[in-house]
């Protein structure tokens, strides 16, 4: 049976694209999990899912939501993350700009079984006139599904938030130099979505 979501806001609203993305694959990491509302939307029974964040706080939230079997939990800094095995998918839910992309990225490569993926819910500031009018575009449509859905923020839930976001043209340029190949395209949400498949 699938989880329902927690709550509805700019994150979770990307939950459902997430788990359609890692429809096939057996063993997800979730870096920068948070409270693990996302593993446990990700949890099927059949699944192994693992959430780490650097905020201990966090995991014992995580941990106190879990039961026997389910998604397991760990403080720990990703970059200096040793889990001794690797993963089909290394997830990074509005989490990889509070960390070093580029290192992250490498790190996240390095966990990946053959034929893994990285997917990425981001978020970046716009660099060109471009991504300036996409971001005005968004805003009224974004503010009408965040009332028709009742928002309930991260920082409501008690979650960590950065608002440090790197500009569009960082986030281009390393992926462009650390996943060369990936798609990625730009949610409603002011968010990026992104996928890369490991060789």
């Amino acid at each position: 049976m699938k989880a329902p979501l927690p709550c509805w806001n700019h994150n979770t609203a990307y939950y459902p694209w997430i788990r359609k993305q890692a429809s096939d694959c057996r063993s997800v990491l979730d870096v920068g999990c948070g409270d693990g509302s996302l593993a446990f939307f990700l949890y099927d029974g059949a699944k192994e899912i693992v959430g780490i964040d650097v905020d201990g706080d966090s995991i014992r939230r995580a941990c106190a939501m879990g039961g026997e079997g389910g998604p397991r939990f760990a403080a720990c800094d990703f970059l200096e993350y040793a889990p001794g095995r690797h993963f089909d998918a290394v997830v990074f839910s509005a989490s990889l700009h509070h960390m070093d992309m580029r290192q992250a990225l490498r790190k996240a490569k390095a966990l990946l079984a053959p034929g893994g993926k990285v997917l990425i819910v981001g978020l970046a500031k716009p660099s060109t006139a471009a991504d300036h009018l996409l971001e005005a575009a968004r805003v009224i449509p974004s503010k009408v599904m965040s009332a028709v859905h009742r928002m309930r923020s991260s920082e409501e839930m008690g979650l960590n938030v950065s608002y440090d976001f790197p500009p569009m043209r960082e986030i281009r340029a390393a992926i462009s130099a650390e996943l060369p190949g990936a798609r990625m395209r730009r949610g409603l949400h002011y968010r990026y979505l992104l996928v890369w498949s490991g060789r």
